[in-house]
């Protein structure tokens, strides 16, 4: 597996955002920009790995503690995450997205299309 450190400069996740925009990014680059850096032993891309895995077991909303148990998130990175989490919840719209088309699909599920 690849480190963070042997990618090219503009293939690196925080890099990658500031060039293409968020939109470019896979989930687990997204979540490497969150927590900034890896830890010993692992990138933050590895980290990320774990730590989406550890979300979708977990129903997408685990709360700092839980977070904390996971090798490599601390305190810090376990508040960033669950701030993030619960910011882009806020901002969902309630009445959410209608779906008309089979078009109208793609936006919602194109993610999962990203994952590795």
């Amino acid at each position: 597996m690849k480190r963070l450190l042997d990618l090219p400069v503009r293939e690196r996740p925080r890099e990658k955002l500031l060039a293409k925009g968020a939109r470019s990014l896979t989930d687990q680059e997204l979540m490497a920009v969150l927590l900034g850096k890896g830890a010993k032993g692992r990138d933050a891309l590895a980290l990320a790995a774990t730590v989406i895995r550890r979300l979708d077991a977990g129903g997408g909303f685990p709360d700092a503690t839980q977070l904390c148990t996971t090798t490599g998130v601390g305190p810090a990175k376990a508040a960033v995450i669950c701030a993030a989490l619960e910011f882009a919840r806020r901002r969902i719209r309630p009445a959410g997205q209608r779906i008309k088309l089979p078009g109208d699909v793609y936006p919602l599920v194109r993610h999962f299309a990203d994952r590795k």
